[in-house]
């Protein structure tokens, strides 16, 4: 990017990172989550700053820009890991769901099935 436009990118962003941090945090009310989308949003509007520049309405382009990302984010259906004092318990499905465990039942029922063709 060339100085001039960089320039601009920088002036743009400074007088508007209260504005998009507000409109983030507002949209998933989580002050961390909101820096993550901002700073994707802006990592993205410097990649695409010429077009962004070229909009007729700059606030307006980037907006958008901000909202699509948290709805990407929510899309996504990944979870995020809650980091505690101590490990959860180990559930009971937990404990049913073993491989190796499932294939010997199914290998024990195939034998039973072979020696009675009848049932």
């Amino acid at each position: 990017m060339p100085p001039d436009q960089e320039q601009d990118y920088v002036d743009y962003v400074s007088a508007r990172l209260p504005r998009l941090h507000r409109t983030a945090y507002l949209l998933c009310a989580d002050a961390h989550r909101a820096d993550d989308i901002v700073q994707a949003t802006l990592t993205a509007l410097y990649v695409n700053w010429k077009r962004a520049a070229a909009a007729d309405n700059v606030d307006g382009y980037v907006h958008r820009m901000l909202v699509r990302r948290y709805l990407d984010e929510q899309r996504r259906g990944w979870t995020r890991v809650l980091l505690g004092d101590r490990l959860p318990e180990r559930s009971a499905i937990a404990a049913d769901a073993d491989p190796v465990g499932g294939r010997r039942h199914l290998a024990r029922d195939v034998g039973d099935a072979m020696e009675h063709p009848d049932r």
